[in-house]
């Protein structure tokens, strides 16, 4: 059952980052991004993801 839980947590999460991410680009034809860095961009989604993980994480109840 803990094993069905985390890959139920797994895929909530992927999919939650993928939706944020369709949003974002979605956007970003028509918003000009303030001028930052390829390697802040990807640091922006690393913590991002790991957010939402943590999030999903707590929500499902597999950390105290």
């Amino acid at each position: 059952m803990d094993k069905a839980r985390r890959f139920l947590a797994s895929l909530v999460t992927t999919l939650i980052f993928g939706f944020i991410l369709y949003k974002v680009l979605e956007r970003l034809f028509v918003v000009v991004w303030v001028q930052m860095p390829w390697w802040g961009l990807i640091l922006l989604l690393v913590v991002l993801f790991l957010l939402i993980d943590y999030m999903v994480s707590r929500l499902f109840g597999l950390r105290d």
